[in-house]
């Protein structure tokens, strides 16, 4: 019943599910002795039972107001006007010698109401303190009924098997509760290790993912910029990235510089630090709606030459400038503004998943164009990416290669998106990303 709850949560569930089981047989009790009550009025010849009836409907009343509002204040009202009702009724019983003592039926129906009390608080020590105290208080006001109108007090058997029967419940419930804590305790400790190693893996494929892409943009700029002095600005760029993935101590000290002296390369902070100036960084350019020809070879918004110069936000910016750092003619089919039904998360996502392949494409396709579709249906945006180049079989790739696996598939299938790959030898590739709409 309690499976998978907390144990605070288990423990309140429990109590008052034994209490409202509890509340439910006093209000039998009470509601028989009003039956029996008004009986013995009407067929016995007895007017005064009335006035028992009437009693036990008062106890009713606070029964109620007990099981609604479990308050202390209500509990010890309900317990003696209970011992209360228990005094008249043995007072109106005992006298008429219709009872020899007070263990019989009629006066069991409240002392037993009063024990079931249930009362303010959860767990089984609480619930046994009030059982006990009805049924002391019951017994005692038997007793001082027998005292007030005569008679034989004995002690009611009825009353003494409930209380019995509660106390077992309780006990039992009490033992067993404190295994099955230790034993919800180690499910959420499971389930919480399971979530967190669900997480761990999200941020390590994501940290993989931008580690690859970080290294091979670099690799990929490097090997553009030609022979003679590196640009500033990607050293400075080289630096940074350095620095936030391994440390800012590390990429300083490991860090190569010119000498202006010696015209020697030296490793440190302290060495001389000389640079070739920087040189603008280009436009990149591509097509629209039907697409036109044009070799990207920056990071702007997409424009056609022969159009004024027209900024689409979001873009795939990362994706063009890493084409363009590449060599890559990229011919472009559909509209930009697709992308604006993706949260900025899944954009970014699709970004550096377009960027790989197309680095991709220049590194093993063996040729210099690709093509780039945009479409939207369906409620998902896809994006495919085919080149006429040399083709592989994705099952002969190396394990260590983690472009096609981590930077494309892994990245996308976080953003619950797919990613499908047909590629022959000799024919060329495509490879079709989509991933839903909306997003963070």
């Amino acid at each position: 019943m309690t499976l998978g709850l907390p144990g605070h949560l288990a423990r309140e569930s429990l109590s008052r599910a034994l209490a409202t089981a509890g509340h439910g047989a006093a209000f039998t009790c009470l509601a028989l002795g009003v039956v029996l009550g008004g009986v013995m009025a009407t067929f016995g010849g007895q007017p005064d039972r009335w006035t028992g009836a009437l009693l036990l409907i008062i106890m009713i009343v606070l029964l109620t107001l007990v099981a609604r509002y479990p308050t202390v204040l209500l509990t010890v009202l309900y317990l003696i006007v209970g011992a209360g009702v228990v005094v008249a009724i043995t007072i109106m019983l005992m006298p008429g010698g219709e009872f020899p003592t007070t263990n019989n039926a009629v006066l069991a129906l409240p002392g037993t109401a009063l024990l079931l009390v249930g009362g303010a608080g959860a767990g089984s020590a609480i619930a046994l303190t009030w059982a006990t105290l009805g049924f002391a208080l019951s017994e005692a006001a038997a007793f001082l009924g027998v005292v007030i109108a005569g008679g034989v007090y004995a002690p009611n058997l009825a009353v003494c098997f409930a209380f019995a029967v509660v106390v077992i419940v309780r006990v039992f419930d009490g033992v067993t509760r404190k295994s099955d804590m230790r034993r919800e305790t180690g499910l959420h400790r499971a389930s919480q290790q399971t979530r967190e190693l669900a997480i761990r893996h999200d941020y390590e494929l994501r940290a993989i993912a931008r580690l690859h892409d970080t290294a091979l943009s670099h690799l990929v700029a490097i090997a553009a910029a030609g022979s003679g002095p590196v640009d500033e600005r990607l050293r400075v760029g080289i630096r940074q990235d350095l620095g936030l993935i391994v440390g800012r101590d590390w990429a300083i000290d490991h860090a190569l510089y010119n000498d202006p002296a010696s015209g020697a390369i030296v490793r440190g902070a302290t060495a001389q630090r000389s640079f070739a100036p920087a040189s603008p960084s280009p436009a990149v350019s591509n097509g629209r709606q039907n697409g036109w020809r044009g070799r990207p070879r920056g990071n702007v918004a997409a424009a056609d030459p022969r159009t004024p110069v027209e900024e689409t936000v979001p873009s795939l910016a990362h994706a063009f400038s890493a084409a363009a750092n590449a060599g890559l003619e990229v011919r472009v089919t559909g509209d930009f503004a697709v992308l604006g039904t993706l949260g900025p998360r899944r954009v970014a996502a699709l970004d550096a998943a377009v960027a790989q392949c197309l680095i991709n494409v220049a590194r093993h396709a063996g040729v210099d164009q690709a093509e780039l579709a945009l479409g939207l249906g369906g409620g998902e945006v896809t994006v495919a990416v085919m080149d006429s180049g040399v083709g592989f079989d994705e099952s002969e790739v190396p394990p260590d290669r983690i472009g096609l696996r981590t930077s494309i598939r892994a990245r996308i299938e976080q953003e619950q998106g797919t990613v499908r790959l047909w590629s022959t030898k000799g024919i060329g590739t495509t490879i079709v990303l989509t991933v839903p709409e909306g997003g963070e």
